[in-house]
């Protein structure tokens, strides 16, 4: 898609296929570049309010965002990413639950007439009761075709 192509308000969901995280990828991201014991050791994790390990919020924002980035939607006209609008970890991610993701696009502002301009791209993640888990926004820098 090109900026032309982007209008506020659309939606992909169907598009974007749900995904699961092993304890072990968890673990082994968490050990990297978040060694905090909710995210690496799971003795100190049952005893903590979220009774197991949780994946970090970095984690779980580039995985489910990756999801987005593996339908080729973007790929054409996306430049790169221009800045993170927000981002917020509603529950914890766990291991061995499939979660489901959507994209909204929320704005769109044209930079250079006929050229390019910023899409907003909200993505969110549900568990199985359908409740959102995460919410991670960004915008890219999208050219015209």
């Amino acid at each position: 898609m090109y900026f032309e192509d982007y209008k506020v308000g659309m939606v992909f969901d169907k598009e974007i296929e749900s995904i699961s995280f092993t304890e072990e990828e968890i673990i082994e991201y968490g050990k990297k570049y978040d060694p905090r014991p909710i995210h690496i050791d799971r003795d100190a994790a049952e005893k903590s309010r979220f009774g197991q390990i949780i994946a970090p919020g970095s984690f779980a924002n580039m995985a489910f965002w990756g999801q987005w980035v593996k339908t080729g939607i973007d790929m054409d006209g996306l430049v790169a990413g221009a800045w993170l609008d927000g981002g917020q970890w509603i529950k914890p991610v766990y291991a061995d639950t499939l979660y489901d993701i959507k994209v909204e696009i929320t704005e769109k502002k044209v930079r250079r007439d006929g050229v390019d301009g910023f899409v907003t791209y909200k993505m969110t993640a549900y568990d199985p009761e359908n409740e959102p888990v995460v919410v991670y926004e960004a915008t890219g820098l999208v050219n015209n075709k």
